[in-house]
């Protein structure tokens, strides 16, 4: 009988170790699993939940994801949409657990400059928040005139704008942290 209790005993410490490994396995795939998933995909999961992104020079914006690339998402914070490049993100709060990718090679990989053509297309009233390199980001407010390969125009709107300058406005997509449109 007794030799019974210590095989009895040896067989559960064996299936528990066997759990325990089971678990540290499982636990590694998931990490390993999280470990290729990409912010924009995180950002695509959201949905219709509101969340608060923090961007380079303290710009902040609340709202929804509507649509997110490779390189740039929109948000909508009524009455105004938000085009912001993924690289001026300094932090996103309320984030949930979901992503997702996406499906279409068009729409994950629409350049900035296409977006920005949407805007100057529409000759849509916006405001650019710039790196400045000081600790508030510079604003131009206008039109979008020109999209060029790394750059942009902003034809400015006198009296709305951080500066009084006549003409154009170029501004290097690496300078731009957002761009406000609506409203």
């Amino acid at each position: 009988m007794r030799w019974d209790d210590v095989f009895a005993d040896l067989e559960g410490q064996l299936a528990a170790a066997g759990q325990l490994d089971r678990e540290a396995q499982v636990a590694e795939l998931v990490r390993a699993e999280q470990g290729a998933i990409a912010l924009e995909d995180r950002l695509r999961g959201q949905g219709e939940t509101p969340v608060h992104v923090m961007l380079t020079g303290g710009v902040r914006f609340r709202g929804t994801l509507r649509q997110i690339s490779e390189t740039w998402f929109i948000l909508e914070s009524a009455p105004h949409s938000v085009l912001a490049p993924l690289r001026s993100v300094v932090t996103v709060a309320g984030l949930g657990r979901r992503s997702r990718t996406e499906a279409s090679t068009v729409r994950r990989t629409r350049s900035l400059a296409s977006a920005l053509r949407t805007l100057a297309r529409d000759r849509a009233l916006v405001t650019c928040f710039l790196q400045s390199g000081h600790s508030e980001p510079l604003t131009v407010n206008g039109t979008i005139d020109t999209v060029g390969a790394d750059y942009l125009e902003v034809m400015p709107v006198h009296g709305r704008s951080g500066s009084e300058v006549s003409g154009a406005v170029a501004v290097p997509f690496g300078a731009l942290i957002a761009v406000r449109s609506g409203g």
